[in-house]
Protein backbone atom coordinates (compact mmCIF):
# COMPACT_ATOMS: atom_id res chain seq x y z
CA UNK A 1 0.00 0.00 0.00
CA UNK A 2 1.59 3.60 -1.06
CA UNK A 3 1.13 6.26 1.56
CA UNK A 4 0.10 9.31 0.26
CA UNK A 5 2.40 12.03 -0.75
CA UNK A 6 1.99 15.14 1.72
CA UNK A 7 4.27 17.32 0.55
CA UNK A 8 2.99 20.62 -1.29
CA UNK A 9 6.56 21.30 -3.11
CA UNK A 10 8.89 19.94 -5.06
CA UNK A 11 12.15 18.84 -2.49
CA UNK A 12 15.34 18.68 -3.92
CA UNK A 13 18.05 16.42 -2.58
CA UNK A 14 21.06 18.15 -1.05
CA UNK A 15 23.78 18.73 1.52
CA UNK A 16 23.92 22.22 2.34
CA UNK A 17 25.40 23.79 5.53
CA UNK A 18 23.00 24.83 7.94
CA UNK A 19 23.72 27.32 11.26
CA UNK A 20 20.45 27.22 12.94
CA UNK A 21 19.42 28.53 16.66
CA UNK A 22 17.14 27.78 19.02
CA UNK A 23 14.82 30.45 19.26
CA UNK A 24 14.60 32.00 23.00
CA UNK A 25 17.50 30.66 23.42
CA UNK A 26 20.84 32.73 22.92
CA UNK A 27 23.44 29.96 23.60
CA UNK A 28 21.47 27.36 22.12
CA UNK A 29 23.05 27.28 18.83
CA UNK A 30 24.67 24.61 16.15
CA UNK A 31 25.50 23.40 12.77
CA UNK A 32 24.32 20.87 10.88
CA UNK A 33 23.66 19.64 7.24
CA UNK A 34 20.49 19.86 5.34
CA UNK A 35 19.27 16.39 3.05
CA UNK A 36 17.24 17.97 1.21
CA UNK A 37 14.62 21.61 0.63
CA UNK A 38 11.60 22.95 -0.83
CA UNK A 39 10.25 26.35 -0.56
CA UNK A 40 8.43 24.82 2.60
CA UNK A 41 10.79 23.34 4.59
CA UNK A 42 13.72 20.61 4.90
CA UNK A 43 15.03 17.92 6.28
CA UNK A 44 17.68 17.95 8.35
CA UNK A 45 20.21 16.07 10.47
CA UNK A 46 20.66 16.20 14.21
CA UNK A 47 22.58 15.04 17.44
CA UNK A 48 19.00 14.83 19.14
CA UNK A 49 15.78 14.28 19.08
CA UNK A 50 14.19 17.82 17.87
CA UNK A 51 10.58 18.19 20.16
CA UNK A 52 7.99 18.98 17.43
CA UNK A 53 7.02 22.89 17.77
CA UNK A 54 10.45 23.90 18.72
CA UNK A 55 11.54 27.16 16.66
CA UNK A 56 15.01 28.12 14.88
CA UNK A 57 16.67 30.66 12.88
CA UNK A 58 18.33 28.64 10.27
CA UNK A 59 20.88 30.27 8.02
CA UNK A 60 21.05 27.77 4.89
CA UNK A 61 24.54 28.39 3.26
CA UNK A 62 24.47 27.90 -0.93
CA UNK A 63 28.58 27.85 -1.50
CA UNK A 64 28.33 27.22 -4.89
CA UNK A 65 26.47 30.60 -5.04
CA UNK A 66 27.68 32.50 -2.50
CA UNK A 67 24.30 33.06 -0.97
CA UNK A 68 22.94 32.45 2.27
CA UNK A 69 19.18 32.59 2.93
CA UNK A 70 17.51 33.30 6.86
CA UNK A 71 14.07 32.01 7.71
CA UNK A 72 12.18 31.19 10.40
CA UNK A 73 11.47 27.56 10.87
CA UNK A 74 9.73 24.74 12.95
CA UNK A 75 10.34 21.24 13.66
CA UNK A 76 7.38 18.99 12.51
CA UNK A 77 8.71 15.65 13.01
CA UNK A 78 11.82 14.04 14.69
CA UNK A 79 13.35 10.59 14.47
CA UNK A 80 16.65 8.29 15.09
CA UNK A 81 18.07 7.23 12.12
CA UNK A 82 17.81 3.43 11.95
CA UNK A 83 21.03 1.87 13.60
CA UNK A 84 22.69 4.92 14.82
CA UNK A 85 22.92 7.88 17.06
CA UNK A 86 21.99 10.37 14.51
CA UNK A 87 18.22 12.03 14.36
CA UNK A 88 16.43 13.49 11.33
CA UNK A 89 14.00 16.53 11.64
CA UNK A 90 11.62 18.02 9.51
CA UNK A 91 11.53 21.46 9.54
CA UNK A 92 9.01 23.84 8.25
CA UNK A 93 9.25 27.32 7.34
CA UNK A 94 7.06 29.89 9.63
CA UNK A 95 8.65 32.94 7.96
CA UNK A 96 10.82 33.53 5.05
CA UNK A 97 11.28 36.76 3.08
CA UNK A 98 9.56 36.76 -0.36
CA UNK A 99 12.72 37.23 -2.14
CA UNK A 100 14.27 34.44 -0.30
CA UNK A 101 11.43 32.06 -1.38
CA UNK A 102 11.30 33.11 -4.60
CA UNK A 103 14.95 32.80 -5.25
CA UNK A 104 14.56 29.19 -3.43
CA UNK A 105 12.42 28.23 -6.07
CA UNK A 106 14.20 29.02 -8.67
CA UNK A 107 17.33 27.17 -6.81
CA UNK A 108 15.39 23.75 -6.71
CA UNK A 109 14.01 23.96 -10.37
CA UNK A 110 17.20 24.75 -11.95
CA UNK A 111 19.01 21.78 -9.99
CA UNK A 112 15.92 19.41 -10.82
CA UNK A 113 16.48 19.94 -14.00
CA UNK A 114 20.26 19.82 -14.18
CA UNK A 115 19.13 16.02 -12.10
CA UNK A 116 18.01 14.70 -14.74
Amino acid sequence: METAERRRAKRLRVNLPLAYQHLGQDNDFGETVAKDISTAGMRINADSFQCPGTGFLVKLRFHEVSKVIEAIAEVVWSQRISFSDQYQAGLRFTEISPVFSQWLEEYILINEALSH
